[in-house]
């Protein structure tokens, strides 16, 4: 039985158009998610596009047709190794991304102890959080919630709970954007985001079920560590070690004790160290630029003459119609300048080879 697929879970972006090289076509850079699901509705993107997969959640990257898989849960990485000989397998997923220029410490003193940004669902236990805050009265803490789904009465209600476990039982948990309707109303850009983050000492997630996660990275790129529940999954966890913070049971009693030996040893951490070192948008940016080279390297180009980059974030995607616009809007133009160029593709993409 074939899996149930929503157009609405697709996004894209370009990174890099195709270009002509000694009258042949030099592909562009496309990231995809549902790949196999997209391309039939696309036949032609391959012939102007290499694909780099992303995927959100746990569990396997499943394309056949990505030239480029960006492995978010790393316990997958050998399993996609024997799957897809022919794809190139790069350990980073899309919060590895983290723009570490924006994302850093601006020097301001920390007026909160404890901060989380997640949106308006149950599965992010947020009132496991507001639980331990009941437990730590003399510590501040701060919730940022947006909407996963524009405001559902779900989540509406979801954050009607929330505010009102809080307002019983932990008046030190502060929710300034508590009564904001749509996410238009809620701060979006990346130093808006930053700053918010300076003003903590450290970062908490509460989740049972996540995929990717950029409140972490962009946390510990702030030199904020961050707990993790321990029942997370694996793309969750990743990055949390002794370093940038620490594992939790999930329980308010457990959290509010690993919350409180972390903030009373906060310079045991290191976490922009860390990342610098392991991730970040700088080394992971290169990572997929030489991916790129050998997939030109391999269709008798030179190394891709252009530089790229990319955030990783929801707002540098495409999402849903608009990312099927956005395809049909380039292929068309891209089928039209290069038919008259009467240009050859460079030849059918790694997995149908």
């Amino acid at each position: 039985m074939k899996p149930f697929f929503n157009r609405s879970w697709v996004s894209t972006a370009i990174l890099a158009q195709p270009s002509i090289i000694e009258g042949r076509i030099q592909k562009g850079i496309l990231i995809l998610n549902y790949v196999d699901e997209v391309l039939p509705d696309f036949p032609e993107i391959p012939k102007y596009f290499f694909v780099v997969e992303r995927r959100g959640w746990n569990g396997i990257n499943r394309s056949h047709r990505a030239d480029i898989k960006l492995i978010e849960d790393l316990s997958t990485i050998d399993e996609a190794r024997n799957l897809f000989p022919n794809s190139i397998l790069l350990d980073i997923g899309p919060a590895d991304f983290v723009d570490q220029d924006v994302f850093r410490p601006v020097g301001q003193s920390s007026d909160i102890d404890v901060i989380q940004i997640s949106c308006w669902s149950p599965r992010k236990r947020i009132e496991l959080l507001i639980a331990a805050a009941a437990l730590l009265p003399k510590r501040k803490f701060i919730h940022l919630g947006h909407f996963e789904h524009r405001g559902s009465t779900e989540e509406q209600a979801y954050r009607c709970s929330c505010l009102e476990l809080a307002g019983r039982i932990a008046p030190n948990v502060y929710f300034p954007f508590g009564s904001a309707t749509s996410n238009h109303q809620l701060p979006g850009g990346k130093q808006d985001i930053n700053n918010w983050i300076n003003r903590a000492k450290m970062g908490i997630l509460t989740t049972r079920a996540e995929g990717i996660n950029r409140f972490k990275m962009e946390c510990i790129a702030a030199d904020r560590p961050v707990l993790v529940p321990i029942d997370a999954g694996p793309t969750t966890q990743k990055h949390i070690n002794e370093k940038t913070g620490g594992l939790f049971q999930p329980t308010p009693r457990e959290l509010a004790e690993a919350l409180e030996n972390s903030l009373n040893n906060l310079g045991r951490f290191s976490p922009r160290d860390y990342l610098i070192q392991q991730s970040g948008l700088k080394k992971s940016v290169n990572k997929l630029q030489h991916a790129v080279a050998e997939l030109c390297r391999r269709e008798g180009f030179a190394p891709y003459p252009h530089d790229i980059t990319w955030d990783g974030r929801n707002q540098s995607l495409h999402w849903g119609e608009k990312a099927f616009q956005l395809l049909d809007s380039t292929l068309s133009y891209l089928n039209k300048t290069h038919s008259k160029l009467n240009c050859p593709a460079t030849g059918p993409s790694l997995e149908q080879s």
